[in-house]
């Protein structure tokens, strides 16, 4: 029996030891001089902690009393002030959502100027929110937990955060400038014939070249003979030049929807000759793109 007082009377010593220690901290914190380096966020932040520890000293909530004193005494000291760390705290699981996501919006907008725009709002705000937090915690007493998360919610529709530049307008990229068509390719044949030779294939290899940097929409290929021989006779063979010239293209990659194939035979003379003469620069074909 001797020994159960004994524990009772340790633990009754305890608490009062503690009582006084809560009470001489709040009473050092409410005489303290600002830091010189504090800020007004931090000036009123000390107000409104002192404001929590003093109610909780009054009821008789020994440790929540020393916690919200010695926050104060940081907010006094210039410390960073912000609201208390979740992970410290046990929240119920259904409050747990709500209170991190108000957590995280209000230390965005600490984070985007409220501390210096609105220094007394803000500092409130901290203030209540781990008021809500401690409340909640605790969770015995509803109206508690009511009067602190409607005191945050009051207060931090009054803070204003430093508003975010607007986006500088993307300079819209200026089309480059279209690469002009070039002049017809003239590809030469010699006599009643259709074989290209290695020097006119470097002209078709070239015109490839083109399509590919100028995308044409169409290729005309026209082929032309000189006045040699008879009129269906010379129809005939331009037709097959202009195939010949048409074919080594697709070879290359030109696809064949884009190639437009003509025959002219002895029509549309470069060199204007009689009747049965022979003409090497009549005996062509011609490449002409077409935007």
């Amino acid at each position: 029996m001797k020994h159960l007082k004994f524990l009772m009377l340790s633990g009754l010593v305890a608490v009062l030891v503690s009582g006084c220690s809560s009470v001489t901290l709040i009473d050092e914190v409410s005489g303290l001089e600002y830091a010189e380096k504090s800020n007004a966020f931090q000036q009123m932040a000390h107000v409104e902690y002192m404001d929590l520890a003093k109610a909780e000293q009054y009821e008789s909530d020994i440790d929540d009393a020393m916690f919200f004193a010695n926050k104060a005494k940081a907010a006094a000291m210039g410390e960073t002030i912000a609201p208390q760390p979740m992970a410290e705290r046990t929240i119920p699981k259904f409050a747990k959502k709500t209170m991190a996501k108000e957590r995280a919006s209000l230390v965005s907008k600490l984070w985007n100027g409220a501390e210096e725009l609105t220094p007394g709002p803000a500092a409130k705000a901290v203030a209540m929110f781990d008021c809500w937090m401690q409340e909640q915690e605790e969770n015995n007493q509803p109206d508690h937990i009511a009067a602190c998360r409607r005191a945050y919610n009051v207060v931090k529709l009054k803070l204003k955060t430093r508003s975010k530049p607007k986006p500088k307008p993307k300079a819209k990229k200026k089309p480059a400038p279209r690469l002009p068509m070039p002049a017809p390719y003239v590809v030469y044949f010699g006599f009643d014939s259709v074989d290209v030779s290695s020097g006119e294939m470097t002209k078709i290899k070239q015109a490839f070249a083109d399509y590919r940097l100028r995308k044409p929409s169409k290729i005309l290929i026209a082929g032309h003979t000189d006045t040699s021989g008879n009129k269906a006779y010379n129809l005939g063979l331009s037709r097959y030049r202009a195939a010949e010239v048409a074919n080594r293209l697709m070879e290359l990659g030109v696809p064949r929807k884009v190639v437009q194939k003509s025959r002219h035979g002895e029509v549309a003379l470069v060199v204007e000759t009689g009747d049965s003469k022979r003409e090497g620069k009549n005996r062509r074909v011609t490449i002409t793109f077409i935007r």
